[in-house]
């Protein structure tokens, strides 16, 4: 299993204009989130009122490889989200799932490196923040590549 690098949540404002185009509809977002990174932590807020049908938009809206990893809440995810998701389930982050690292630093290279190598396989780097670094998402991504991880 591989470690993910990923965002919590896709649709943040700060990102509009700098990431997003600023006539990009808010639902076309996941999508072009998804099309420069390979992995999102939806936070439990979202996943929590999200039904089958919306779970199915999200995995239509997504390429193959895309993966969808749910921030632990204390409460497990309903199967039909689960069945929903289908093999882009990637599991849940945090207490009880996969191991997680906050991160809300810069996009410093030897400091993500120093963190993701400290990472095991099959764990999370979670960029968070207001919003969450797109340099430290983009840096993190190119040196687990670069690191065959």
């Amino acid at each position: 299993m591989r470690m993910f690098i990923a965002s919590l949540g896709w649709d943040h404002a700060g990102w509009c204009g700098t990431f997003y185009p600023d006539d990009l509809p808010p639902e076309w977002r996941l999508a072009y989130y998804a099309n420069e990174f390979a992995a999102v932590v939806v936070p439990a807020a979202v996943w929590r009122r999200a039904d089958a049908a919306l779970a199915a938009q999200w995995v239509a809206d997504t390429a193959a490889g895309f993966r969808f990893l749910l921030e632990a809440s204390g409460e497990a995810p309903s199967s039909a989200l689960v069945q929903a998701l289908g093999v882009r389930f990637g599991g849940v982050v945090g207490p009880g799932g996969l191991p997680v690292l906050r991160w809300e630093g810069g996009a410093d290279a030897r400091a993500l490196r120093a963190a993701l190598a400290a990472l095991p396989d099959a764990s999370v780097l979670l960029v968070a923040g207001a919003p969450p670094s797109l340099q430290a998402l983009r840096t993190a991504q190119t040196i687990t590549q670069l690191l065959g991880r």
